[in-house]
């Protein structure tokens, strides 16, 4: 094992290192599923509220990706990178949904 050994008052204790890492395990894959929802809610622009849904979202993962994220870390960049292409996929499908140019409709116009 490694860890340091300590005499204390006749007994060997043991003492493990702990492996620190830069960045926690769980937040790179919820900047890239982030990123994916934004992509998506690009991808279904001619469903306007299928996009809305993915870029919400994708808008929500990339908040709690950016409120978790350590500062000038990857994940950081990554969860701004991701942040931008939501807001940028949310108003692409509020533009196609004030003009009308959508295909998929459920009104009959």
């Amino acid at each position: 094992m490694n860890g340091r050994t300590f005499l204390s008052s006749g007994y060997r204790v043991q003492e493990a290192h702990l492996d620190i890492k830069k960045s926690q395990v769980g937040l790179r894959p919820l900047g890239i599923s982030a990123l994916v929802a934004a992509f998506l809610g690009f991808a279904f622009y001619w469903w306007v509220p299928m996009g809305m849904m993915w870029s919400l979202a994708g808008s929500v993962l990339e908040f709690a990706d950016w409120t978790r994220a350590r500062r000038r870390s990857l994940d950081y960049r990554l969860s701004v990178l991701a942040m931008l292409l939501g807001i940028a996929a949310l108003v692409f499908d509020i533009v196609i949904a004030a003009y009308h140019l959508q295909t998929i409709t459920f009104g009959g116009q």
